[in-house]
């Protein structure tokens, strides 16, 4: 008995330290942090609203903050920012997301809109299909109110970023559409058929993933991770190259501990076998395709764009097509700025998710309570004397499942018949 008494009081003491370990996170304190080293460490955060606007914002969330947990407040905290007009600074509240509150999905909006390209084995009978409602709340409210944690400078950004929002539940909790787990798709079928489905939040990984499966999957997509990658296409003389990542083993050398380099590939390997095959092959077309590059460091491309564009003078005869598209973003627009400032490039695609004058450069701090990271840009990039919200291409093709379904590529069948 005297053991049990002794089990049971250690027990509540144990149990009485670990309550008294827990600590409130001291929101007061993280958002009077926030706005003073924001305002002062960002080139300049106040290009679209005033300093005053972004005091009165933090006060009011500082206000409601009772209202809500530390992932609303986060949340919160990230829709000031982001009305602000940079897509670079946000507050990375992804450090804590719970990933047991996540839908298994993976998702890309068409021309017709949102389907669901990825799921879990579990949930395979969906695949393909378009979603239209969430717990009965349609998709255009939902896309409405997961638009205001992004700095919407164009529509590619919601395009690109709403879907990754979408399988999130605390996103989705804050916002109203979803309680606790109860989450009822409603869905259309590959036959046009509307139903209503029951998901639960799953890991979803390599060894449970599924994919809908197109009749055949365009080389664009199949590399679509790849860094970079060229494909000599002898039966139209075109000229393929991919280019997704501003980003290399020369890069990770210079700018980084070099502590991956070998894991990355090398650009100079890539640029001399592209030139090798400008050389040697006839070709009437270079594709160079950035839809899919988010960024990096743009100094590699700049370089090879004016190689290429010296090759180009010497070879009017050879036509340069550029394919944007709405993962374009960062220094990716910057190459984008490079062929339109030294080419005479043909533009396709759909427009840029970010801006050809924008900020970046980004460095962040932590927010000393809480310890969220918070991004911002030290470095303001013009490379236009139009204030233009995107890059737009000369002739739009926005990707539509009716083509994907089939292993169309719109964008490669145009620059075929030109």
């Amino acid at each position: 008995m005297k053991n049990l008494s002794l089990l049971i009081l250690g027990l509540l003491l144990f149990q009485f330290c670990n309550s008294q370990n827990i600590k409130k996170v001291d929101w007061d304190s993280d958002i009077d942090y926030l706005a003073k080293e924001l305002s002062e460490k960002h080139y300049n955060f106040f290009t679209e609203k005033s300093k005053d606007d972004y005091y009165k914002a933090l006060n009011q969330v500082k206000s409601n903050k009772d209202n809500l947990d530390d992932f609303g407040i986060a949340l919160n905290l990230q829709q000031v920012i982001a009305s602000f007009g940079d897509s670079h600074t946000r507050v990375n509240y992804g450090e804590i997301i719970d990933k047991e509150q996540v839908l298994p999905l993976h998702l890309y909006w068409f021309k017709e809109g949102l389907f669901v390209l990825h799921t879990t084995k579990e949930n395979s009978e969906i695949l393909g299909h378009q979603i239209l409602s969430v717990n009965g709340t349609s998709i255009k409210t939902i896309q409405d109110s997961l638009s205001t944690l992004i700095t919407v400078d164009n529509q590619a950004m919601v395009k690109f970023l709403v879907p990754k929002l979408f399988p999130l539940l605390q996103v989705l909790n804050y916002f109203g559409f979803v309680e606790g787990q109860k989450v009822e798709l409603g869905l259309k079928d590959l036959e046009g058929n509307t139903k209503k489905y029951i998901m639960k939040p799953a890991m979803m990984n390599r060894q449970n993933r599924k994919m809908f499966l197109p009749n055949s999957l365009p080389f664009c997509f199949k590399n679509e991770r790849v860094f970079f990658v060229d494909n000599y296409q002898a039966s139209d003389n075109i000229y393929y190259l991919q280019y997704n990542k501003c980003w290399s083993k020369e890069l990770e050398l210079k700018y980084r501990n070099g502590k991956n380099a070998n894991k990355l590939p090398s650009f100079k390997e890539f640029e001399d076998k592209v030139f090798e095959t400008l050389e040697s092959k006839p070709i009437q077309k270079i594709v160079f395709d950035i839809r899919f590059n988010g960024g990096g460091s743009s100094s590699q491309g700049t370089y090879f764009i004016e190689k290429l564009a010296r090759f180009l003078d010497k070879n009017p005869e050879i036509n340069l097509y550029v394919v944007l598209g709405r993962t374009t973003f960062s220094s990716a627009i910057l190459n984008a700025m490079d062929c339109k400032r030294l080419t005479k490039a043909t533009f396709v695609g759909e427009e840029t998710g970010g801006k050809p004058n924008h900020f970046g450069e980004v460095k962040s701090f932590r927010l000393p309570n809480s310890k969220l990271r918070v991004n911002y840009s030290s470095k303001y990039f013009k490379r236009s004397d139009e204030d233009v919200k995107t890059l737009a291409p000369d002739y739009y093709m926005e990707p539509s499942f009716k083509d994907y379904k089939i292993g169309l590529d719109p964008v490669m069948e145009w620059i075929k018949k030109q």
